[in-house]
């Protein structure tokens, strides 16, 4: 458990054992862990002893949901990053954190949350390519990429073998001489084909784990 003193760099904490109730929930952390916030380190000091409530603990009027959060920040020095692959950013939750920890003092949290530096510990590289062969969307992705296709279809011409060979179909350069026998003097013959070409993205969520780490 961290404690800040003044720079924001954790340091050993020494055990003072504090009980804080944020709401209805409640919260066992050592004394010098809340160093970090200025509201609850006046709070549990003993010039404000008349703050404890009857059975010792200290009542915060917050959210505990939010307060989690913070708690983990001094905790440990690690900034918050309330992110989804496919949600992204919950930004509503951001704000409680900030405008919670504003209210508690907690200064190098409330600054890296108004410079709104979680954008920079998510980034997404985005690759796209065609593909012609529906074979080619089978695959096995790690649990950072996200795939997104997107088929259209469209009429090509199709080259059909004389001889009504199958593999021959849509490749003349498959017939050979018997092939161009049975076709004698007529003109290669050609069908319109439906045809499926998908645009596959490839969604990469990177992560930079420094940007949480931040002093």
């Amino acid at each position: 458990m961290p404690v800040f003193l003044g720079t924001g760099t954790p340091q050993p904490p020494t055990s003072v054992p504090i009980i804080l109730q944020v709401g209805e929930q409640r919260f066992h952390v050592n004394q010098d862990t809340l160093s970090g916030s200025e509201m609850l380190a006046a709070k549990v000091s003993r010039r404000w002893d008349s703050d404890k409530q009857a059975d010792g603990s200290y009542f915060v009027d917050g959210d505990p949901e939010v307060f989690t959060h913070i708690l983990r920040f001094l905790r440990l020095g690690v900034y918050p990053l309330c992110y989804d692959n496919l949600k992204g950013h919950d930004y509503g939750l951001y704000t409680a954190i900030q405008k919670q920890a504003d209210y508690l003092g907690v200064e190098h949290l409330v600054a890296w949350l108004a410079k709104k530096r979680y954008l920079q510990a998510i980034v997404t590289e985005t690759k796209a390519r065609l593909m012609e062969d529906e074979d080619e969307i089978a695959g096995t992705y790690s649990s950072d990429v996200l795939m997104e296709y997107f088929p259209t279809w469209r009429t090509v011409k199709k080259y059909v073998c004389p001889r009504g060979i199958g593999k021959h179909y849509g490749n003349p350069g498959g017939c050979g001489r018997a092939c161009r026998s049975a076709q004698g003097d007529a003109e290669e013959e050609y069908e319109d084909c439906q045809v499926v070409t998908t645009l596959a993205l490839e969604k990469t969520t990177v992560f930079n784990q420094t940007v949480c780490m931040e002093e």
